[in-house]
């Protein structure tokens, strides 16, 4: 009987240690989202908007850490820094590299809920990717979505929590 309890104390402990360790590796591979990133995003309707063309719209963000996650500092004429367009994440029961929450391309607008993820399996930083949808919830098996943008890493930050607009 003894030696039925120490397996099955060893097992439960064997258990307890893989899952020790899947939790260390994945919580070492978040990536780091601080940087300038730029990139585009694509609207249904932006004829006139001098930032936009066959591309897209153009877009430059400064992201930092911030309180829960990461904030995204809106960047105009590559040096102002603008006002918090976005606040990021980590997703609960997602992958290390997805991240969730909102997205303000313009103050005031309505703001869009999101998903971001992180590609690249040499650096999983350089190219970020958001979808949404306006809404309280993004529905993923939805066909399109009112928000998709693209960017890839520019460089160091500029702009900081304290720097940005209100």
């Amino acid at each position: 009987m003894a030696g039925v309890m120490i397996a099955a104390s060893f097992v439960g402990s064997a258990a307890a240690q893989d899952d020790v360790k899947e939790k260390v590796t994945t919580a070492a591979v978040v990536p780091s989202l601080a940087g300038r990133w730029t990139g585009h995003y694509y609207s249904y309707d932006h004829r006139g908007d001098p930032a936009c063309d066959e591309k897209g719209c153009a877009l430059t963000y400064d992201i930092v850490a911030c309180k829960d996650g990461w904030c995204g500092i809106a960047v105009t004429n590559e040096k102002t820094c603008g006002a918090v367009g976005f606040r990021l994440a980590a997703a609960d029961n997602r992958p290390a590299n997805v991240f969730r929450g909102k997205f303000e391309v313009a103050k005031g607008s309505q703001a869009y809920t999101v998903e971001a993820s992180t590609h690249s399996a040499d650096d999983p930083a350089q190219r970020l990717d958001f979808v949404g949808d306006t809404g309280p919830e993004l529905r993923l098996f939805r066909r399109s979505y009112p928000f998709h943008a693209n960017f890839v890493r520019a460089g160091d930050a500029i702009c900081t929590l304290e720097k940005a607009t209100s």
